[in-house]
């Protein structure tokens, strides 16, 4: 309802949300519809925000055969608009705003309910090529979504780390509760690379002057804004200088030069806190992972 609001009050804004590739066919509310028919059926409701489509009200996992169908679906759904990479072509529309909220969630919580399994893994280039290339579309060539929506690994291993706890109390039997692995020890491992940070970020911020001009003008407005806190709870001795040498290199860059111990322990207090996208979205989280490298 949200989105047609917005489409009625600005019918000429890009992009266009609700396109019609003919007279008689708007595309658009067609796939938001297809949603409940083509991913999982009968899964909680109550679990959409946190970790859609993984489990039954009545104790039980959504079956992994259900997960395979519905990926096929979605596949096949994504080839029938060859025209482009997105869910109705080769422009986002409604329905990419609607099905990526459950879906960028589900594509890094099913993978931790079955580790290991190809075709339980939405992100499969090699299972799912349409479904593969739908993402990275989302995620490098819709600023917004780069910019402000997307979330972390991190973020929805603690969403579903919750439900699991819900999920266990009631599993109808034992070989229903969910045992989820340790987290990897990669730093960072949360974060989604985007090569095509600073141009998704150049254009998001156009329009938005309270926006940093680059992602790590952005990061530095941020770490401003919570100076006070950072430096009384990080440990760092010496923070309040620390702080300002990881500032300075995220205003003024210089690749060359090698941050201070305390800098880059102030950077991995940061960068292990903050909330992504609440506290920063995925594209300036990334310039803030990047000068401690």
């Amino acid at each position: 309802k949200l989105l047609e609001q917005i489409h009625s009050h600005y019918p000429a804004a890009t992009p266009n949300f609700y396109p019609k590739l003919s007279a008689a066919v708007d595309a658009s509310r067609c796939n938001i519809l297809r949603f409940p028919g083509v991913m999982p059926r009968l899964s909680d409701p109550n679990f959409m925000s946190h970790a859609p489509l993984l489990f039954r009200p009545d104790g039980t996992l959504v079956p992994k055969s259900s997960h395979c169908v519905s990926l096929e679906e979605l596949e096949e759904m994504l080839e029938e608009y060859y025209l482009g990479p997105y869910l109705c072509g080769k422009d986002v529309t409604a329905a990419d705003v609607a099905w990526i909220p459950y879906l960028e969630r589900y594509a890094v919580q099913l993978p931790m309910v079955y580790p290991n399994v190809d075709v339980l893994n939405p992100r499969s280039s090699d299972a799912y090529g349409e479904v593969w290339k739908w993402f990275l579309a989302m995620e490098r060539d819709v600023p917004a979504y780069a910019c402000a929506v997307m979330g972390d690994g991190r973020l929805w291993k603690r969403c579903l780390e919750e439900v699991v706890e819900l999920h266990n109390e009631r599993a109808a039997t034992e070989e229903e509760k969910v045992t989820l692995g340790p987290e990897p020890k990669r730093k960072g491992w949360w974060m989604k690379n985007n090569p095509k940070g600073l141009e998704l970020w150049k254009e998001y911020a156009e329009g938005r002057p309270w926006l940093g001009g680059t992602p790590e003008w952005e990061v530095a407005l941020f770490l401003i804004r919570n100076r006070e806190e950072i430096m009384k709870e990080c440990g760092v001795d010496g923070a309040d200088e620390a702080l300002r040498e990881v500032v300075q290199r995220l205003l003024y860059g210089d690749a060359g030069a090698t941050l201070s111990e305390k800098a880059c322990q102030i950077v991995q207090f940061v960068g292990e806190r903050v909330s992504v996208p609440k506290d920063l979205g995925m594209v300036p989280a990334l310039a803030l992972w990047a000068i401690s490298q």
